[in-house]
Parts: structure tokens; C-alpha cells; sequence
């Protein structure tokens, strides 16, 4: 069997040397890639550990555990396609934190007022808000930094324009319909109703069989409690990264034997 696991972060370029981040540490991803590689210890079955910069490492002294290291959702989004469409995965857990946005350009607040100066120059300003909102957004793209090297520290008030990245998870069953798929979804300060839902409804727009739940706040405050979600709504409580690892690798592998006959 081969596995893929996401783990850890992404990072997204603002220019050669500065990135925007999250806090995922990669933890909970490297365990359920432990508990996979223990229970299928055998070199015909591999599982792929795709992480973020600066996560937790799965321990690989049995040699079936391959770490790929990746920097930003596009980077990404290659690897575990590329994986999925060269080779037979059966399952993909996928526990990274993927940035919602990436930065398409840098600018300055005056690089904006220059270009709707010159746009607007002997010209009649717009009347609308849309017209308004048109210009502007042409203007922010007007007078780029070039973020290909290190934007100087001496700007005052440099503006990050940002677009949406692609929902990795929504293109992982339209690369492989067979793949078996655990999502992830983290939300703060809710009820266990609304957490489950949530969960729920992620599930059955991605077509995942399971989908953990976590609540930011508990794994703040050091008692990480996970809910694995399956297609019936119903849920498995876990407590602790540990038994929340062991229970989302029993139920992956059960799911697949089942299904194997």
C-alpha cells in the first residue's frame, strides 16, 4: 500500500527572503505517518511525508517513510498531484495547513497614487463605486515591487496584494477517484455541534470518507481532542495526538481492508 501524508505549513513568498506562515507544527502529521509505516513495516509499502518548512519528522528508521520537503501551496500542489497521477495511492491524510492566500504583488501607497494620477490626468474621475473600484485595483498592479529580490527595509508602509490559492483538498479526488481521503479541519471557540457540522459538510463537498475535527482551543491548551467524522455524520472521539494518531491510522486501514474484500 503507499500513503500520503501531509503535514506542517506552507509558506508563501513575499520576496527573497520574507515569507508569510502559519503556526502548524507538523506534529499530529508525523505521528500518523509513524503508526502507518509501523503497521505496514514491509519496503512495498511506502508512505510519502510531505511537509512544510520547519515541521516535525516522522521517525524513518524502517526505511518506508519517503519525506518530501515543500515550501508553497503551488509547490505543493505538483508534488501530491504528481504522486497521485504517477502511482497508486491508497490513501492520502491531509493534516498541512495550507495558506488560504498567496502575494501577487508588492507596492507602496504611493506607487497606487502615482498610477491613479497619471490614469486620471486630464481625464474625468470616475462616478461609481464599481468604476472606483476598477481603478484602484488597476493601480495596485500598476507599479509593482520587484519581489523577485529583497524589498528594501526603508518603506514606510508597504502593501501586499494577495490572491486566493487553489483548496488543495478539492483536487485530490479529481486526480485520483479512488484515493481514500482524511481532510482536516481546525476552527476555534465553537460548539462540538457546530465543529461536527463543519466537519460534515467539508466531508461530503471533497468526497472524504473521514475528516478530523479539532478545536484550536483545546490544542492551545495542551489536551488536543480530535473527532474523526465519517460519511454517516457520526463521530470517534480521540484524546491526545498520540490516540488521535493511532485512531485515524486503524480506521484508514480498516476502511481499506474493508474495502479490498
Amino acid at each position: 500500500m503507499n500513503f500520503i501524508v501531509t503535514a506542517g505549513g506552507t509558506r508563501e513568498r513575499i520576496d527573497a527572503v520574507r515569507t508569510i506562515a502559519n503556526e502548524a507544527t507538523g506534529k499530529l502529521g508525523s505521528l500518523i505517518a509513524e503508526e502507518l509505516a509501523e503497521r505496514l513495516p514491509g519496503k512495498e509499502h511506502i508512505v510519502y511525508f510531505l511537509c512544510g518548512t520547519g515541521s516535525c519528522l516522522p521517525k524513518t528508521e524502517r526505511g518506508n517513510i519517503r519525506v518530501l520537503h515543500i515550501e508553497g501551496t503551488d509547490q505543493l500542489q505538483d508534488t501530491l498531484i504528481g504522486l497521485l497521477k504517477e502511482q497508486e495511492i491508497d490513501a492520502v491524510i491531509h493534516s498541512m495547513a495550507v495558506s488560504d492566500y498567496k502575494v501577487s504583488s508588492v507596492t507602496t501607497p504611493e506607487h497606487i497614487a502615482q498610477a491613479l494620477a497619471e490614469k486620471f490626468r486630464g481625464a474625468p474621475l470616475p462616478l461609481s463605486e464599481a468604476e472606483w473600484e476598477q481603478a484602484v485595483a488597476q493601480a495596485v498592479f500598476a507599479r509593482p515591487l520587484g519581489a523577485e529580490h529583497k524589498i528594501s527595509s526603508d518603506l514606510e508602509h508597504p502593501v501586499l496584494v494577495l490572491e486566493k490559492t487553489p483548496k488543495i483538498i478539492g483536487l485530490i479526488k479529481d486526480a485520483s477517484p479512488k484515493t481514500l481521503l482524511v481532510g482536516f479541519k481546525l476552527l476555534s471557540g465553537v460548539s462540538r455541534k457546530v465543529l461536527i457540522d463543519t466537519a460534515y459538510g467539508q466531508l461530503k463537498k471533497n468526497r472524504c470518507t473521514y475528516v478530523l475535527a479539532n478545536d484550536m482551543d483545546s490544542v492551545v491548551q495542551g489536551n488536543h481532542e480530535g473527532f474523526l467524522v465519517d460519511g454517516s455524520g457520526s463521530y470517534t472521539a480521540f484524546s491526545g495526538k498520540e490516540q488521535i494518531a493511532k485512531g485515524v491510522a486503524d480506521s484508514v486501514l480498516k476502511k481499506l481492508m474493508e474495502d479490498q474484500g
